[in-house]
Formats: structure tokens, sequence, C-alpha cells
């Protein structure tokens, strides 16, 4: 299922493609990602769904990801929660559901594989593209990408942002003029970058500034976004509103940090045919039979705080619940007593 899903969005985005190699060439305009309405429609979803299983994800991802560049959008931001398994590289390891009673342990080399999985659906994605980079955060990742990967000369670049230095300094000094000179060699017209740490995010913010249009740039987990509904990572106050002003959330999956939301909750956005992007707050619960049952707790034109979650789900708690999600919660207890 996955794999038709992958070919569908490759043959859907390769009219896109074909439009951004035509820009190759000489300095383009501003609108150089004025795509207009090149991947045609029906099958996207108008109102934005919460994905059920990974199928519905990849399909989600997909169809924002088209809808954001149909909008003109040449900054893209992707979310999935740590260590999440598309099953790309192990299908037997592809998670049933987007969310489950029993929190995944998070490990470095689970971590690893979740990063690594979202960006080969991007380089299947945009596989037409023959100036497509991606980079990693250390030679180790690039490494085990293109031993997964495999990929042919006529395929995405595979690199990583310089090593460290004998000396701190010579690294802050040498690291970004490296990485960037490698970007220019490589003629690169869109860059992927997987999960970026603090100082990379500092060298990706002043190539966004200098490239403009000329380049489009997508964040793979690099977890810019949420800062109010969970604790941010540490990044100073300019470079953080530069970023989240620039790199729009176009399709976030995460699971909510605070333990007292209840179980299975999801923050959930993609960005629709008409631009629009809603945040949605829901709860998922499993039925007997495997049947995943959604319910919205919070739809806001914003991204919400943590209070107005914690609002929504006070609210939601005292509703008078869907049958099917009594008896969810019933036997959930069931199992856990």
């Amino acid at each position: 299922m996955l794999a038709l899903v992958l070919l569908l969005v490759q043959c859907r985005l390769a009219s896109w493609c074909c439009a951004f190699l035509s820009m190759r060439q000489g300095k383009v305009p501003r609108a150089a990602f004025n795509l207009g309405n090149l991947f045609g429609g029906g099958e996207e979803q108008s109102k934005g769904e919460v994905p059920k299983d990974v199928a519905a994800l990849v399909a989600g991802l997909k169809s924002s990801t088209e809808n954001a560049l149909n909008s003109r959008c040449s900054r893209l931001d992707v979310e999935l929660p740590p260590s999440y398994q598309l099953g790309v590289e192990d299908k037997t390891r592809a998670s049933a559901r987007v969310t489950g009673d029993e929190q995944k342990k998070v490990v470095l080399k689970e971590v690893a594989r979740g990063d690594r999985e979202l960006a080969r659906v991007f380089v299947e994605m945009l596989g037409m593209v023959k100036d497509l980079v991606v980079v990693f955060r250390t030679p180790q990742l690039e490494k085990a990408a293109k031993k997964r990967w495999r990929l042919t000369a006529d395929e995405a670049k595979v690199i990583s942002f310089s090593g460290t230095q004998k000396s701190a300094f010579a690294t802050e000094v040498s690291g970004p003029s490296k990485f960037l000179k490698k970007i220019e060699d490589l003629d690169c017209k869109c860059l992927i970058v997987v999960a970026p740490e603090l100082e990379q995010l500092r060298t990706i913010a002043d190539l966004s500034k200098s490239a403009e249009d000329q380049m489009g740039i997508i964040l793979l987990n690099a977890r810019i976004h949420g800062n109010k509904s969970r604790k941010a990572k540490k990044i100073p106050p300019r470079l953080l509103e530069y970023l989240q002003k620039e790199f729009e959330p176009s399709y976030h999956v995460r699971f909510p940090e605070q333990k007292k939301w209840p179980d299975n909750s999801i923050i959930f956005r993609q960005i629709c045919p008409d631009g629009e992007g809603p945040w949605i707050v829901a709860v998922q619960r499993e039925l007997v039979g495997g049947a995943v049952v959604t319910n919205e707790v919070l739809r806001s034109d914003h991204e919400p705080s943590a209070d107005e979650i914690s609002e929504a789900f006070e609210r939601y708690e005292a509703s008078d619940k869907d049958p099917s999600d009594t008896i969810a919660e019933f036997l959930r207890k069931d199992r856990n007593s």
C-alpha cells in the first residue's frame, strides 16, 4: 500500500518537477514558485482530516506538499513524532496507527531511522528534480542513508554538514562556509534538511536569506514550531522568530507531551487546497477489530497554546461523548486494570 501511495505521489509531482527544472537557468523573479494549479485536484481533502494510519499519513503529506507549493511557498517545515516509523526500510516496523496507547520508547537509533524514512519519502516525491540535495546532521547519518537508499547518480545527492573540527572556533568559522560552498558546487535548487541542530539552523537561515526563491528549502523534523504547547528547543529568540515566520508548518503530526492530556491525543496540521491550514487537536481510539475513531476537540486558525488545548480537553471530557468513544475508553481502562 505504501509503495502504491509513493508511486502516485511521484506521478502527481512530476509536473511540478518539470516546471521547477525549467527555472534552473538564470535569475528568476520572486514568484518563481508560483506554480498555479499544476497538480490538478479532486482527491485532496478540503477540510483536512487527521490521518488514521501510515497510508493516510503519506497521502496527506503528499497532498499538503502540493498545496503548499501551489500557494507559492518555497519554505516548508514538516514534522512527525520522534522515531515514528513509515515502514520504508522495514515494512514490518511500520506504525499501524498514528497514535497508540503505549508510548513508544524513543531511542537515538529509532529516531535516526524515523528521520531517514521521512527524508526518503521526500526523495521519492521530488524524484524528477535533478538538483535535489538531502543534507544530514553528521557524516555518520549521511553514510547510513547512502547505504540504505542506494540511489543512482541521477537521483538526489546526499551530503552532511561539515564535521567537527579540532576546536570549537574552527568549526564555527569554517563549517558554514564549507557547507555553503558544497551547496553551490552541487548547483542545488531544492534542499531537504533532515533534523538540523542549532548551529545548522543558523546556517540554513543565512542560506535562505541569500538564496531567496532561487532555492526551495524543506526542513524535516527540525522542531522549530510548537513552542506554545511543548518544551521548545533552545533557539535564540531572533533566530526562532525568523525560522517560524519563514518556514511554513506545512504538515505536522505531533503527540502532545503533557501527561494531563488524554492518551492518544494528537496535534495536527496540513495545508488544504485553498491554502489554509487549520490546526486540529484530536483524540484517536481503536475499536475492537482495529477500526480507528477520531474525535476532534479543537480546530483553530492559529497554533493553539497549552492553555487553549487544556481548555478544549476539559470541554471534551465534560461533553456527551459518542458511544463508540465511551466503549473504547472502557476497553482501554479494562486492559490497563
